[in-house]
């Protein structure tokens, strides 16, 4: 899960992603929201996945009236050994990617040993509970939706330490009664195996529990780093 796209770190994160995908044999999927000028943020993605040898990649996008050909989407998603959600607007990202059939069918390759990735928006998307930033749907509370559900007991945040998200984060895990919250910053990635935190790659990384619903105590391991 990638907090953003800063300090190269999506290069950084190819180097391990593009292998655990299958490498040169590897078929990425990569969920974009579409909207003006998406094709110039191509690029950015794909070209650290070309340079470690991956010829084969499947862009999803919606169509112009802003929906997914979700048969077409859920096949493309079948056949991928890889799967990356891009950045950009939490809430059409949820829309597209986190209700139905396509929260199953990446959840379902999930299942199956095939990584996924997601920067910003795709990262928040990833755990059971989806925290939704207050100015992208037009308020001022936090809103929480149902995530993909790829990790269990989990709260992400993102941009973590230059936004001063930190309170953000632990309002969403006393709502939620979720104990674990990782908050990830725009030049870190937190990879995860089998629900739980491995390593860093970038940083900084913090780790939070909550000890305590209530008064919202909480224990923080600030900035840790990764190579």
């Amino acid at each position: 899960m990638l907090g953003g796209s800063d300090g190269g770190i999506l290069d950084l994160v190819a180097e391990e992603f593009v292998p655990a995908a299958g490498g040169r044999d590897c078929s990425i999927a990569l969920l974009l929201i579409g909207g003006e000028g998406w094709e110039g943020h191509v690029p950015e993605y794909v070209e650290p996945w070309t340079r470690r040898g991956a010829t084969r990649h499947d862009i999803i996008v919606p169509g112009d009236d802003g929906d997914l050909d979700l048969a077409a989407a859920s096949a493309r998603l079948r056949e991928a050994t890889g799967i990356f959600i891009g950045g950009g607007h939490t809430p059409t990202y949820h829309r597209l990617c986190a209700t139905e059939p396509i929260r199953s069918v990446i959840r379902e390759r999930h299942q199956h040993g095939v990584p996924v990735a997601g920067l910003s928006a795709g990262a928040l998307l990833a755990p059971e509970m989806c925290v939704m930033n207050p100015e992208e749907i037009g308020g001022t509370s936090l809103r929480i939706e149902p995530g993909l559900g790829l990790v269990d007991n989990l709260i992400v945040d993102v941009h973590f330490t230059e936004r001063e998200r930190l309170p953000r984060l632990l309002e969403a895990m006393a709502r939620t009664r979720t104990t674990r919250g990782l908050g990830i910053d725009g030049c870190a990635c937190a990879v995860l195996v089998n629900g739980r935190s491995k390593r860093v790659l970038g940083g900084p990384v913090s780790q939070v529990t909550m000890t305590d619903f209530e008064t919202r105590s909480y224990r923080i391991i600030e900035g840790d780093r990764g190579k």
